[in-house]
């Protein structure tokens, strides 16, 4: 029994090699005659193996493509290259030929015709599944795309269409802020559509990838990335504050390039410290610090709404932190000696910043609390000092 087996393993071993032989023979040939033949007789030798459905023909695709790519400046838009060209990205998309990856981005740079580089990137969005450098290279086009069309000019619609489609194919997590800036940026329906149909081919760590965009892309889309982030019903409090909190950075780091995104950073600024005090993220109060500083110059200037600096000022109060207790501390000595000199007081702004040094309870405003009670205050701050001070923790 044992050596009937063996023998019929072996033969079908036999029978296999033969057939695989014959497939690389075939293959071969087609080869040959490709190489040899004219540019009529390559097409048509395409046409015949195409009609054949057999993915192992997948080498003669890539070999059509390296004729078109070599060919591509000398013959120009012949449109016996360009059907060649066509006929030989779908084939080697749909045979899965990955080596031929490199090719097809070849392919794509050199041909001129909108329809072949359209049929490159779709090709690529089949075999470059995996491949690091494939998804690099769509995303470097997309973006570049991304930017034309922010800037006024026209995009490569037909190459746009087919590349948001591949990187859907594609889904690596490195396409999603490029991605994410297609779906805001403001293309017609139907490309935002797809784009979003994009993002939602792409699998994992989607809080990272919005951290991503917030670090990276242009202030508008940090904003749209941020709002995301907050009307996402299953991300809970550590995933909103980590979102805050990098929106905080990004706002108070970003560099505008118009009064509109100035603007956007502005108003994220004050919804991300919005978020923050909600949450009481005390991991954000150096930012917040740096947040309060900025409006404290803004509002003496007369360019921040009051509410906006009582924000700040109650945010820092939320932080628990020292650092916060000190910059408060401070904001009071400089308030009680303006008072002191004569000086008006907005008591809006006195009670805002009495209550969140009570609340942050730390020793470091306790002078200066007292001195509340020495000065031309009225018996509202006052009172509010004497509840702040039985606050304080020794």
């Amino acid at each position: 029994m044992k050596r009937c087996i063996a023998a019929a393993i072996l033969v079908a071993a036999m029978v296999a090699g033969i057939f695989a032989q014959d497939d690389n023979s075939l293959l071969l040939a087609y080869e040959r005659n490709f190489a040899r033949s004219s540019l009529v007789t390559k097409l048509e030798l395409l046409h015949e193996v195409s009609a054949k459905g057999d993915a192992s023909f997948g080498p003669l695709y890539d070999m059509a493509l390296r004729f078109a790519i070599d060919n591509a400046a000398l013959l120009g838009p012949d449109p016996q290259l360009k059907e060649l060209a066509l006929l030989s990205c779908l084939e080697t998309g749909t045979t899965d030929y990955a080596k031929a990856s490199d090719d097809l981005w070849s392919l794509f740079q050199a041909m001129k015709d909108s329809d072949v580089r359209a049929a490159a990137l779709r090709a690529l969005g089949l075999v470059g599944v995996g491949d690091q450098h494939v998804a690099e290279n769509l995303n470097s086009f997309l973006a570049s795309q991304n930017s034309l069309y922010r800037s006024g000019l026209q995009p490569e619609y037909p190459a746009l269409a087919a590349c948001i489609e591949a990187l859907g194919s594609i889904g690596d997590g490195s396409s999603f802020p490029v991605l994410f800036s297609a779906y805001v940026t403001g293309y017609s329906p139907e490309l935002t559509a797809a784009a979003a149909k994009a993002l939602g081919s792409i699998k994992g760590d989607y809080l990272g990838y919005l951290l991503r965009v917030i670090a990276q892309n242009p202030p508008l889309e940090k904003a749209a990335a941020f709002s995301a982030g907050m009307a996402n019903a299953s991300f809970g409090d550590n995933d909103r504050g980590a979102i805050a909190e990098a929106s905080l950075s990004a706002a108070l780091d970003a560099a505008a390039s118009s009064p509109v995104e100035l603007q956007a950073l502005r108003e994220l600024r004050l919804a991300s410290v919005k978020e923050i005090k909600l949450l009481k993220w005390q991991r954000a109060s150096p930012l917040v610090i740096r947040h309060f500083n900025l409006l404290q110059a803004d509002y003496a200037k007369g360019v921040a709404a009051k509410s906006d600096f009582i924000d700040a000022i109650s945010c820092l109060g939320s932080m628990g932190s020292t650092e916060a207790a000190q910059t408060l501390a401070l904001y009071l000595q400089i308030l009680n000696a303006q008072t002191e000199q004569g000086a008006p007081y907005d008591e809006d702004i006195l009670l805002a910043v009495i209550s969140s040094l009570g609340e942050l309870g730390d020793k470091v405003a306790f002078d200066y609390l007292l001195q509340i009670s020495y000065l031309q205050y009225s018996d509202t701050i006052k009172r509010a000092a004497r509840d702040a001070l039985l606050k304080l923790k020794w």
